[in-house]
């Protein structure tokens, strides 16, 4: 009886999930869909998933009406700069407030989590009135500063460096490691996992950036994916079908590196103990 009903849930959990797994793919199914028909045909009920007619030019429309390479690159950067902060800032961090030993830690590292709190809508006027002062309007780099200290990050991999056992760094430094080479030879290899959760993580955050570029640049070829699709929309109307074209093309890096790194960033998040 207990095999059974072990048995029974297991199919009901299975069903729910694959449920849930398909109304997360069903936006994603019909922004492709839409991508490759006619405007008159987007909204057309019920919905025809495989179009009749094949309408490749708004992917084509996307690429030549629009500066969309140029966006592409521009987004590539912010994502680039995003990623090399957030890894080389969090690790350095995390290991800091786990392992290292300093006056008011605890106390520091508390109210760098509160921060936490604070909406990010709070904290861009007196973002804006800072980079403006320094010439870093129109500027990619005002895009990706703020994510050097990124509360969460510094949390998902301190988290992870105070399970390493205090005697394993002990023992490194007794062989004659200084705390970089105990840092950079016996700590970093160990965190694989954690670096590369935390790889797709800012990746997707540098990627997906939105309300930043929206502030800080103001010149259409500067601008990024997100925005620059946004913009898709004119005044009177929305060519959806070149929307969803530009939005399905940005979409291709982000679903490459997931898919490359899924084993990773689940061992990662699991070894971590952040659960959410």
């Amino acid at each position: 009886m207990n095999i059974r009903r072990e048995g029974l849930s297991m199919l009901i959990l299975t069903l729910m999930l694959a449920v849930f797994g398909v109304l997360m793919v069903f936006p994603l199914a019909w922004m492709m869909s839409a991508s490759l028909k006619y405007e008159s045909e987007v909204f057309k009920m019920p919905i025809e998933w495989i179009p009749s007619k094949i309408n490749v030019s708004n992917y084509i429309t996307a690429m030549t009406e629009f500066p969309f390479l140029n966006w592409y690159m521009n987004t590539a950067l912010v994502t680039l700069y995003i990623v090399c902060l957030v890894l080389s800032v969090s690790t350095i961090a995390g290991y800091a407030f786990a392992k290292l030993e300093f006056k008011g830690k605890d106390v520091i590292f508390m109210i760098f989590i509160a921060t936490m709190m604070i909406p990010v809508e709070v904290r861009i006027i007196p973002q804006f009135m800072i980079f403006k002062s320094l010439g870093l309007m129109n500027n990619v780099i005002s895009v990706a500063l703020p994510w050097m200290f990124n509360a969460f990050s510094i949390f998902l991999m301190r988290q992870f460096f105070t399970s390493i056992p205090n005697d394993l760094l002990q023992a490194a430094r007794i062989d004659g490691c200084n705390e970089y080479s105990t840092f950079f030879r016996i700590v970093l290899p160990l965190a694989k996992s954690q670096i590369t959760a935390l790889f797709i993580l800012a990746f997707t955050w540098g990627w997906n950036e939105y309300l930043s570029p929206l502030i800080y640049i103001s010149d259409v070829n500067n601008q990024v994916l997100s925005v620059g699709i946004a913009s898709f929309k004119g005044e009177y109307s929305t060519n959806f079908a070149v929307q969803m074209a530009g939005a399905t093309m940005a979409l291709v890096p982000i679903i490459i590196v997931y898919l490359f790194a899924q084993r990773h960033f689940v061992e990662g998040i699991a070894l971590s103990g952040v659960k959410g």
